[in-house]
């Protein structure tokens, strides 16, 4: 075989190598794709966190939201994959738009644009970290920095888990 008709033989080997070994790459670093579990019972969620002792992460977000978007992809799901968190919160997602009935932690059936207005998650991406009683220790209204925004969120579920177990070590 020619040197001339080897060079594109060797470009589609090479390119065919190159694509398998980025799927592998990604395969290895990000893991299997994860995703933001969509609470439609919040009161269930609450007894699963008062069995863990941690604290529930929800955001509120809608379809067209960008920054829901970025919320989700950029912190949520990575918190998710990383493996860091499963013993230290429990993370949601309630979508306001859906206006499907949302069990709150009460066990009340309430539409989720109405329980959003119930937790002033107005603006979306609102993110509210709630203990199991449904007590909020901490909100982000929006993304006003994405640079801050992970460090922000981690602050919040760090002092809200140690809250939640100062507070049964003392009971």
């Amino acid at each position: 075989m020619s040197n001339q008709k080897l060079k594109p033989v060797v470009a589609i080997v090479f390119f065919i190598a190159a694509w398998v070994n980025v799927a592998a790459v990604q395969a290895k670093f990000f893991g299997k794709p994860v995703q933001v579990k969509l609470s439609t019972d919040l009161y269930q969620d609450a007894q699963l966190a008062k069995q863990k002792g941690v604290p529930i992460v929800v955001m509120f977000s809608q379809d067209a939201c960008g920054y829901c978007n970025v919320v989700r992809e950029q912190f949520l799901k990575p918190m998710l994959r990383s493996g860091d968190y499963t013993n230290k919160v429990i993370i949601r997602e309630v979508k306001i738009d859906t206006f499907e009935d949302v069990r709150d932690f009460t066990g009340k059936q309430v539409p989720s644009d109405e329980l959003s207005s119930i937790h002033r998650a107005y603006l979306t991406p609102t993110v509210v970290v709630f203990d199991s009683n449904g007590k909020v220790h901490h909100r982000i209204l929006g993304v006003t920095n994405e640079h801050y925004y992970g460090g922000e969120l981690d602050d919040a579920i760090n002092r809200a888990y140690s809250r939640i177990n100062r507070l049964a070590v003392n009971k």
